[in-house]
């Protein structure tokens, strides 16, 4: 493909992110170069446009082009080198293309609000060793996000994400507007019962109502497989658990490790919020958890066969304590593994240890495991 050429489809391809970033609120968007007065009907309507765009990384010195069809690929074949990742800005495109795949193959999905960091591509990576074809989605989903917090700022960098996830050998990003993920007359919602009860659920109401809803959309439309997520929204996850269980969706659901920093500090995209001062002191967070971990393992090394879980909560709020930017601790919580109900006793079963804190201004969680 010529120079010139090239750059035509590249600039065609950016400027189909602006569907994602515009029609939520705009009558007209930008799609492949055509100017539209643009509703959800007629973006369904330019799907079959859509969908054969690719947005090449900065590496890539042509557009490759790839069969719809993964069962016409060899094995060796499934992972081009440099190959752009396929961008979907449509359910009906998404659609078609899971339709053309064979009973066989297998399908890994990376749920994702964008702002991408090594935690989501560690995920993005596990998928892509472990499934046939890989789909991430980039949406930020309005539900979960309560009156107050920061939907409006939540960070979005649509182009740099496509590129991290081509580079990683990512072959579909589903990228909706709101709007079709939550039409006008939009009223159907999962409300998994129980979990507004929990520390989290408490500290955001709503925000499991959002999260359920918006993973049950996203697995009927993708119909992944197996789907990858972090334990750092260790609440979250089990919520994923548990309306899977519930529902009887046919997906296999993998909680992955939290990556941290080299100084323990999880990685979030909420983390880009953070003065340089409040990011010096943030490992104090997992410090905390560590700290209790190491209460834990001790009183078990000397034969005990449980503490109480109040123990292991002084211990957490004391080390945050010692913080002075820390200016609020939302909670600390001390809950069973499968259910997040609050504990009172920590036996040989474990526990898990999650809080939720404000450095200066910004929201941090974090959580371990004990066990």
């Amino acid at each position: 493909m010529n120079t010139a050429c090239q750059r035509h489809t590249i600039g065609a391809a950016r400027r189909c992110i602006n569907v994602y970033k515009r029609t939520a609120h705009n009558s007209t968007a930008t799609i492949c170069g055509r100017r539209d007065h643009t509703t959800p009907a007629s973006l369904r309507h330019h799907h079959t446009q859509l969908q054969s765009v690719r947005f090449p990384n900065t590496n890539t010195s042509r557009i490759t082009n790839r069969p719809n069809n993964i069962n016409s690929m060899s094995t060796s074949s499934k992972v081009e080198s440099n190959a752009p990742a396929i961008i979907h800005p449509s359910i009906e495109s998404i659609r078609a293309l899971r339709k053309s795949f064979d009973s066989s193959v297998s399908v890994g999905f990376v749920p994702t609000m964008g702002a991408l960091h090594e935690g989501h591509l560690s995920l993005a990576r596990t998928a892509r060793s472990q499934n046939d074809v890989v789909i991430a989605s980039i949406f930020v989903n309005p539900a979960q996000f309560g009156k107050g917090e920061d939907l409006d700022t939540y960070p979005r960098q649509v182009e740099k994400d496509l590129e991290l996830l081509t580079e990683i050998g990512v072959d579909h990003v589903f990228v909706p507007s709101s709007d079709m993920m939550y039409g006008k007359n939009h009223v159907t919602y999962i409300d998994p019962q129980g979990f507004d009860q929990t520390r989290e659920g408490a500290s955001r109401p709503g925000f499991f109502r959002g999260v359920a809803t918006v993973v049950t959309k996203l697995f009927n439309i993708v119909q992944p497989t197996n789907a990858y997520f972090g334990q750092k929204d260790a609440v979250q996850c089990i919520v994923i658990k548990r309306i899977v269980r519930d529902l009887d969706m046919d997906v296999n659901v993998h909680i992955m490790n939290t990556v941290r920093e080299d100084d323990g500090l999880a990685l979030s995209s909420r983390n880009a919020y953070l003065t340089p001062e409040e990011r010096e002191k943030a490992p104090i967070v997992y410090q905390a958890l560590c700290a209790a971990r190491e209460v834990y393992e001790s009183r078990f090394a000397r034969g005990m066969e449980e503490l109480d879980a109040a123990d292991l909560l002084e211990v957490v709020e004391g080390a945050l304590e010692t913080e002075p930017l820390i200016t609020e601790v939302q909670y600390v919580g001390i809950d069973d593994l499968e259910t997040m109900r609050p504990l009172e006793k920590v036996g040989n079963e474990g526990c898990v240890i999650s809080l939720a804190c404000k450095l200066g201004s910004v929201r941090l969680i974090d959580n371990i495991i004990l066990k």
